[in-house]
């Protein structure tokens, strides 16, 4: 028996949709503890590291990731390779653009396509992962994307 590693790996993006596991990373700030992603407002990296460290698709043992930059190191370091927008396959992790945050904070994000024009990435609204347009409806710009190299 063999275990179907992609489709696994797909399965779980998919049933991580409404889950509240990816909600909350904790660290010490100034002597206190506190949840730097806000309760999933900011957990989108936490996810995505999450999935790939689940999958040994990531160096483990530097995940999972609070920023979006970290999650990317450790793809590169891991072998992940750019693809452009029009080669979306997937399983393919997407990086959007920057937007504005309620708080005038500037906030980078990440997620999963899934084929058919659709996305599972954090929703900062409902602090957990969403199904979406991978552009959003062409509201949010795709600024790369990314392959494992052994999927």
């Amino acid at each position: 028996m063999e275990l179907l590693t992609k489709k696994n790996y797909i399965n779980a993006i998919k049933k991580s949709i409404g889950v509240e596991m990816f909600q909350s990373i904790f660290a010490e700030k100034d002597g206190h503890e506190t949840d730097i992603t806000r309760k999933g407002q900011l957990s989108c990296a936490l996810f995505v590291s999450s999935i790939l460290k689940l999958f040994n698709l990531i160096d483990i043992n530097k995940a999972p990731h609070s920023t979006v930059l970290s999650t990317l190191k450790n793809m590169e370091a891991s072998g992940w390779k750019k693809v452009s927008e029009n080669e979306l396959e997937e399983g393919d992790v997407i990086v959007w653009e920057k937007i504005i945050d309620v708080d005038g904070e500037e906030h980078e994000h990440i997620g999963f396509f899934i084929g058919n024009e659709r996305a599972v990435s954090n929703s900062s609204e409902k602090r957990v992962p969403a199904e979406h347009h991978y552009t959003y409806d062409g509201k949010r710009g795709i600024i790369s994307a990314w392959r494992a190299p052994n999927l």
